[in-house]
């Protein structure tokens, strides 16, 4: 009947037989998994004769992840914490089990949290680019043009079959295109993709640019760069030059564009999610102005794996060179998909008015006699923070930059397997709040029954809630002993 059905050496040592190898499990004894309470729950509520006659297996696993939820939120300890280093951006992407925090706070030298300031003074609303005239802006540069062959432009039309032979492995392709009149190297569209990040699916007409706007208003983001394309043949004052010749490269006949690591780049030919790779000079003598390289998923799957097809036929597309060159008349766009207020974006750069300066100085001197009532909680100098919930990002303070953050944070216990467990302390508390749901949500329940169970489930997670509260003795006599008061032994 003992619920222990390890040795002790097999505890203290692990699988491996080796202690302190890293692969030993301590102190799961205190906890019971969610399969036990199911388990046990349908023993002693279900069946001939009990509280519920049947219920499906489905019904009870729902009913105990909810209760294991609501438990989570405010009964349960809250022990998940998260350690971070502030990067220069000002900010750091929340936990993938996230449901709200607990504290954040910075680890100071000696390694002793230090509370950091949420704001309730600002936020990061959603911002869109306007006119000068007010009106919001949408993205009219969005050049998509049909399947092209040998530079003539082929509409749609009847259905082609073309059969692919992979000259590494012999292995046989079937491709099926919508195109007509395809007889040697196929392209898919040049497809422009739409700088309010949404793809129109429209097309323009053959060989010229079309103005097609997006269909969502183009918001503000935290960087952008638009370079117009003045010449077609990328000589004679032309601002940029790229293409499948040019592989990842592109050369500007100018420099000091404001361009940086990271930006996501829209342009004609411009394969979707492509980026900025590098930033420096240009390769070219007839661009001598700078030059960067780009990166997307498909070339980055190229240089680990190699082309797939025939390179004679889908060479530009599989490798995620640009699939045409510049085309007059329209722009390369670099931008930093990051969406930025104006709000936040001057919060984040005004000077900071906290200092740990002397208040009698000349720098503080001005407010002297002017702190009666001062809000508490700003009067701390540790830093503070914003939680951006829609972008699931933590913005912080200038001067916590290159800091050790901690974030304890409370989450449901149904992220994974191992974690979809209950103390033990809450284990009657879980009973009795699944037979509850069962009976609440059952037909033709007496209400005195449901009341009772109501009545039981209360009692059960306010008794969880003193135990866990893990409140002793000796450690709240320990403190009273620093109080005016003297508490004797």
């Amino acid at each position: 009947m003992g619920l222990i059905n390890q040795t002790q050496r097999s505890y203290y040592e692990g699988a491996d037989g080796v202690q302190n190898s890293g692969d030993e499990v301590y102190g799961g004894y205190q906890f019971i998994s969610l399969k036990d309470i199911i388990n046990q729950f349908t023993i002693a509520y279900v069946g001939e004769n009990k509280i519920i006659s049947k219920i499906k297996r489905a019904d009870e696993a729902f009913h105990a992840q909810r209760a294991l939820q609501e438990l989570s939120f405010d009964t349960f300890k809250s022990s998940k914490s998260f350690e971070m280093v502030v990067p220069a951006t000002l900010q750091l992407p929340l936990p993938i089990d996230y449901i709200n925090y607990t504290a954040l706070s910075h680890v100071d030298s000696a390694g002793i949290k230090r509370i950091l300031q949420p704001l309730s003074k600002t936020s990061n609303p959603v911002a869109y680019q306007q006119n000068t005239d007010g009106s919001f802006k949408l993205e009219t540069n969005s050049y998509i043009r049909n399947f092209t062959v040998g530079g003539n432009v082929y509409e749609t039309g009847e259905t082609e079959t073309t059969t692919i032979v992979d000259p590494d492995t012999g292995e046989v392709t079937t491709t099926t295109v919508n195109l007509t009149g395809i007889t040697d190297r196929i392209y898919p569209t040049n497809e422009y993709e739409e700088y309010g990040i949404t793809k129109s699916g429209k097309k323009t007409p053959a060989g010229g640019t079309g103005d097609v706007k997006s269909d969502n208003l183009l918001p503000k983001f935290a960087k952008e760069t638009r370079i117009a394309i003045t010449n077609a043949n990328g000589y004679d004052g032309s601002e940029l030059s790229y293409g499948p010749g040019s592989k990842m490269q592109m050369n500007f006949f100018t420099a000091g564009h404001d361009i940086e690591v990271g930006m996501t780049i829209f342009a004609p030919g411009i394969p979707p999610n492509t980026t900025v790779a590098t930033v420096g000079s240009s390769t070219s003598d007839n661009f001598p102005g700078m030059g960067i390289t780009m990166t997307n998923p498909a070339y980055e799957k190229f240089l680990l794996e190699g082309s797939q097809f025939d390179r004679a036929r889908f060479f530009a597309f599989e490798i995620g060179y640009p699939s045409s060159t510049q085309i007059l008349g329209e722009e390369v766009i670099f931008v930093n998909l990051n969406k930025q207020s104006t709000s936040w974006k001057n919060y984040k750069t005004h000077t900071p008015n906290t200092t740990t300066d002397d208040y009698e100085d000349d720098t503080k001197f001005h407010a002297e006699g002017r702190r009666y009532g001062i809000d508490p909680q700003y009067a701390q100098d540790n830093g503070s923070y914003y939680i951006d919930n829609n972008t699931g990002l933590i913005h912080f303070s200038s001067s916590l930059s290159e800091k050790t953050i901690v974030l304890d944070y409370l989450s449901d216990s149904l992220g994974t397997d191992d974690e979809m467990k209950v103390h033990k302390f809450a284990e009657e508390a879980m009973y009795k709040s699944i037979a509850y749901a069962v009976m609440s949500t059952r037909a033709n329940v007496p209400e005195y029954i449901v009341n009772r169970f109501r009545k039981e489930r209360r009692a059960e997670v306010r008794k969880a809630k003193l135990r866990l509260s893990n409140i002793k003795l000796e450690e709240l006599t320990q403190i009273l002993r620093g109080k005016s008061k003297w508490i004797k032994h």
